[in-house]
């Protein structure tokens, strides 16, 4: 994902390939600008034959439209809009060139202003979070990798866009859907297929994922339960995180429920905006203060947050110009509630062992996540408990 913004943006939103500028409001090549105009004026009414799920593949940015109807599709999703053509521009198209002179050709340099590329970053991080969104509906894998495994492994998105519905949480050893896993693992997939993380040391990788992972899928799930106006995490399907049965328990219940409840908070009591959601997000991601990143890692990572705080704070002002500045921080001040997550996570383990199962199963990504800080012996000792 390009989100370490260029001076002017040269890649096709539809189809990936070389672009000089923008074609019907979106930046696009000559040959999606030409079949845009072609689809529009022949009204074509075709139909996928996968019934529009031409997209599967790993590397979102790379997955292009397989047929006629997805490509249309895709255009208008990206907002193209046709605009009919002057009487004068339709006789300048039609009419062939005469052969006695010759035919001189001024190409116009595209303007592209910031607003361009703002309005193309939010594009780009709205599209991810989608994607995101949708897997976590289906996702489905008996997995148990570390950081250091998912930095090392190929890109997982399109074998998590085809779950294994094979799986019987209750005969495994986590005795339950791990939901929370399952989202850090999301998470980490789809930041693999963002362009800055391609260009860092691997080392800075796993410093970043290990780090962020686990706060982005916090405050991702808030978010997904804030829109559909509830006042804490439910599962994607719409049911509970945790079993029944756990809810019966007093001390797992309040514990659990303040799991729920604390990232909820926050966005409720800001009406946060899906921009504004989506911003944080890249800002909570794309942290330069991680300890042990290297100084290349720190300033690329430092570029891509201070681009989307200045673009947040510009929304925050434009929206409330004498509450915006006070409204931006506290909008970042949600970031303490996600590191409250980490405590509260380590107390939700400790109590479901106490209380439910003395050998309740605790992934490596969690752990790893809640407690980076930890040696490695003591992780050892906490990942033994949990086999």
């Amino acid at each position: 994902m390009p989100i370490l913004l260029p001076q002017r943006p040269n890649i096709c939103s539809v189809c990936h390939q070389k672009a000089f500028g923008y074609n019907y409001d979106v930046v696009s090549c000559n040959a999606c600008k030409m079949f845009f105009r072609r689809a529009t004026t022949e009204k074509i009414d075709e139909h996928c034959k996968k019934d529009g799920k031409c997209f599967d593949g790993d590397d979102l940015w790379q997955t292009r439209p397989k047929c006629r109807a997805c490509r249309y599709r895709k255009c208008l999703d990206l907002g193209m809009r046709h605009q009919q053509s002057t009487d004068s521009d339709t006789s300048s198209e039609t009419s062939e060139p005469s052969s006695k002179r010759p035919v001189v050709v001024t190409v116009q340099k595209p303007i592209v202003t910031q607003v361009h590329i703002d309005s193309r970053l939010l594009q780009q991080i709205t599209y991810l979070n989608q994607v995101r969104n949708e897997i976590y509906h289906v996702i489905n894998v008996l997995e148990d990798p570390s950081f250091v495994d998912l930095v090392a492994r190929e890109p997982q998105l399109g074998i998590y866009k085809r779950p294994d519905n094979n799986i019987c949480w209750e005969n495994t050893e986590r005795r339950l859907k791990p939901w929370g896993s399952l989202g850090v693992l999301l998470v980490a997939e789809v930041i693999k297929t963002m362009d800055f993380y391609k260009e860092l040391l691997l080392s800075d990788r796993v410093i970043l994922l290990k780090s962020v992972a686990f706060k982005s899928h916090h405050l991702c799930i808030a978010y997904d339960s804030y829109a559909k106006k509830l006042g804490r995490v439910f599962a994607p399907t719409g049911g509970e995180m945790f079993p029944d049965v756990l809810f019966q328990i007093p001390k797992c219940k309040s514990i659990i429920m303040d799991l729920l409840t604390t990232p909820v908070k926050p966005l409720l009591d800001l009406k946060l905006t899906e921009n504004e959601f989506l911003l944080l997000n890249m800002i909570v991601i794309c942290n330069p203060g991680l300890g042990d990143l290297s100084p290349r890692g720190q300033r690329k990572i430092g570029n891509i947050q201070k681009e989307c705080a200045r673009l947040l704070f510009q929304i925050c002002m434009r929206d409330d110009p004498i509450g915006g500045p006070v409204r931006y921080m506290n909008i970042l001040a949600i970031d303490n509630s996600l590191n409250r997550q980490r405590h509260v996570t380590d107390q939700v383990v400790t109590t479901l062992r106490d209380c439910w199962a003395p050998g309740f199963f605790f992934s490596k990504v969690l752990t790893e996540s809640y407690c980076p800080q930890l040696t490695e012996d003591k992780k050892q000792e906490i990942l033994m408990k949990s086999k």
